[in-house]
C-alpha cells in the first residue's frame, strides 16, 4: 500500500509526465494529506486561499493580513523551510510546476501585488522577495536562483522633490527564462534580466538588461560579456 512516508521517494524517483497524466488526482490526495500532516508548515489561513497539487512541502508557513489572497503551488513543487507573508488585499503568489524553493520568504505590503516563479526554476539559498503598492515579481521558466538574494520592487519610504511630490514609484521586477543570478545579489524595482542571461555574484541590479545572452556584474550592475549562455551541467 502507497504511504505518506514513501511518497516523497516517489516524488523524486518516478516518471513525473506518467503521474501527472496516470494518477494525478490519487497523488494529489496523497501530497494534500502529506502537507497537511507536517507540524512544520502553516498552511491555512482565513483571507488567503491555498491551491496545491502533487507538491512536497516541508517547513512553508503562511501569514496572512488581508482578504481575497491566493497562493497557487503547482505539480511537483518542492518547498521548504520557507515564508509567505501578506498584509493587503487581492494578492497573488504562483509557483509553477516543478520549481523548488528553499529558505525563501515571499513578502507582500497593500494590494494587487503578484509574485510569480516559473516551471522548472530553482532558489536555492536564503532569499527575500518583496513586493509592495501593487508591483509585480516575475520570474520565469527554468532559471538558477542562488542565496542572500534581496529582491525589492520599492523603497519603502516616501522620496520627495522641493514642492513635496513624491518621485520614488514603485516598479515591477522581471527575470526573463533561463537566467542564472549569483550568490548576494540585489535586484532594485524596475529590473528586467533578459532571457538566457547570468548575473556575477554581488551584484547590485538597478535598471532594465534588454540583450539576452549576456553577463552582467558589478555594482551598479553593467553588461560585462555579450554572446553567452549557460547550463547546470558540469561539461
Amino acid at each position: 500500500m502507497f504511504s505518506l512516508v514513501n511518497f516523497k521517494k516517489v516524488h523524486f524517483s518516478m516518471d513525473k509526465e506518467k503521474i501527472i497524466k496516470s494518477h494525478h488526482n490519487f497523488f494529489q490526495f496523497c501530497s494534500k494529506a502529506y502537507n497537511l500532516m507536517n507540524p512544520k508548515n502553516k498552511l491555512h489561513t482565513k483571507g488567503c486561499k491555498l491551491s496545491a497539487g502533487i507538491s512536497v512541502i516541508n517547513g512553508l508557513k503562511i501569514i496572512n493580513q488581508g482578504s481575497d489572497n491566493e497562493v497557487i503551488i503547482g505539480d511537483f513543487v518542492r518547498i521548504n523551510k520557507s515564508t509567505i507573508i501578506i498584509r493587503g488585499n487581492h494578492n497573488k503568489i504562483s509557483v509553477m510546476n516543478y520549481a523548488s524553493l528553499n529558505q525563501v520568504e515571499l513578502y507582500m505590503e497593500d494590494s494587487h501585488n503578484e509574485i510569480s516563479v516559473g516551471e522548472h526554476t530553482n532558489l536555492f539559498g536564503k532569499a527575500h522577495l518583496a513586493t509592495i503598492e501593487g508591483t509585480k515579481i516575475l520570474i520565469g521558466n527554468n532559471c538558477l536562483l542562488s542565496g542572500d538574494l534581496h529582491f525589492r520592487t520599492g523603497d519603502s519610504h516616501s522620496i520627495l522633490n522641493l514642492t513635496g511630490e513624491r518621485i520614488n514609484p514603485s516598479k515591477d521586477i522581471v527575470i526573463e527564462d533561463h537566467v542564472w543570478i549569483g550568490t548576494k545579489v540585489t535586484c532594485l524595482k524596475g529590473v528586467r534580466v533578459s532571457k538566457d542571461s547570468v548575473v556575477a555574484a554581488t551584484t547590485t541590479l538597478c535598471k532594465e538588461y534588454n540583450t539576452p545572452n549576456v553577463i552582467i556584474g558589478g555594482v551598479p550592475g553593467r553588461i560585462i560579456k555579450t554572446d553567452v549562455n549557460w547550463t547546470s551541467d558540469r561539461i
